[in-house]
């Protein structure tokens, strides 16, 4: 299964997606994720937040934590 990610906004309940490298109709799942600062919360914060988070989404979160 194909996985794709990006940062957009939600402008007055409403989201949009372009440019997406999916050609076709084609049922996809999409998972919201607010953005948070994550440096500037508690660790254990973070961690309640976070620990629901289960799966390759899981993988992800914690790569990004590593680049930064």
């Amino acid at each position: 299964m194909n996985r794709f990610v990006t940062d957009t906004r939600i402008i007055k309940g409403h989201l949009e997606l372009s440019n997406i490298p999916f050609s076709g109709d084609l049922d996809v799942k999409v998972i919201v994720i607010p953005k948070v600062k994550l440096e500037r919360m508690s660790f254990e914060k973070v961690q309640q937040l976070t620990k629901s988070i289960k799966g390759n989404l899981s993988d992800d979160v914690i790569g990004e934590r590593k680049v930064r």
